[in-house]
Formats: structure tokens, sequence, C-alpha cells
């Protein structure tokens, strides 16, 4: 598409749905209003202020987050239970987190605080299987990116414990054995 024409088309948009189109879960309907509203209909607003904790390490949860305004942390545990910054991520980033919790009943895996007072976008499991019904293959092409971007994210933690293992592998045979 024309870059001027995107761009005429993003000014006449609700604030929403210019977010929308600009996730990647919904890359396949970006230029496509009608759906980017049906989609938009999944959401409703949270407000985060400053320090709130939106999800929880080790609750159970099923929502999807998308950052209007504002900026979030991830954080994770030690095993020594302190906490850490894995990431900061941004309104201005067009991001979103969470998206395990629409296709597993499951434990977070990280904590989210909102950073700064935030708007975020919020839908959840029950909600996205029921715009499955509707919806099927829209629904389809969301759950298609969540499984691309959910595979892609696999491939590099194996990348990494491969890694990790190759340098205590090297760290072991390099250092001396005291008998």
């Amino acid at each position: 598409m024309d870059e001027n024409l995107s761009e005429k088309i993003s000014e006449t948009l609700s604030e929403n749905l210019s977010k929308l189109r600009n996730i990647v879960l919904f890359k396949d309907f970006k230029d496509n209003i009608e759906v980017l509203e049906k989609i938009e209909g999944l959401f409703s607003e949270k407000i985060s202020k400053k320090g709130d904790v939106i999800i929880k390490e080790g609750d159970e949860g099923d929502e999807l987050y998308i950052i209007k305004t504002g900026s979030v942390l991830i954080l994770k545990n030690t095993l020594q239970n302190e906490a850490y910054t894995v990431v900061k991520l941004s309104a201005q980033q067009h991001v979103f987190f969470g998206e395990i919790g629409l296709l597993l009943n499951d434990k977070r895996s990280a904590t989210v605080t909102a950073e700064v007072d935030s708007t975020l976008l919020m839908t959840n499991r029950k909600k996205f299987l029921e715009f499955g019904e509707q919806e099927a293959y829209i629904a389809l092409l969301i759950t298609r990116q969540i499984a691309q971007i959910l595979s892609k994210r696999l491939l590099k933690s194996n990348q990494d414990v491969v890694t990790l293992f190759s340098a205590l592998v090297d760290e072991i045979e390099g250092g001396t054995v005291m008998d």
C-alpha cells in the first residue's frame, strides 16, 4: 500500500484501531478496517498506575494486553526469589504481552508492572474463543501469528541453552580438578 495512503488511513482511525493495525498479531488485517473493528470489540481498556502489578509470576491468568500508552517492566525471579528486569516495553514499540494466556490455562511466567501510568487494551481467553466461534478465519490467522512468535522464542531459548551448556563444559574442561 502507498505510504501516504497508509498514513491518511491512520489519521482517520480511532486511537485503538490505529494501535491495533500496528500490532504484529493483526498484521494480516492492518488495511482491513472492518476486521480491525471486529478485533477492537474484543478489547477493553485498563488503566494501570505507576508501580501497579499487572501480571504476577506464578499466578494463573488468561489475559492478553496491548500497551496503548505508557510502559511496563517484565520481571523474573531468580532461584533466590530476587526480581530482575528482563525487558522494558513501551507503547511506541507496538507490543503486547500475556499472549500465552489466550492459549493455555497455566501460570504466568513473569511479573509485569507499570513503569509509568499506562493505558492497556485487554482481552481474555473466553472472549477470544467466543470470537473464534463467530470469526474462525480471523481467529485462525491471529493464532498463527501467536504460534510463529512462540516458535521463534522457543528456537532462541534452545540456542541459548546450547550456548550456556557449551560455556559450562568449556569452564569445567578448562578448570583444574583438585585431588
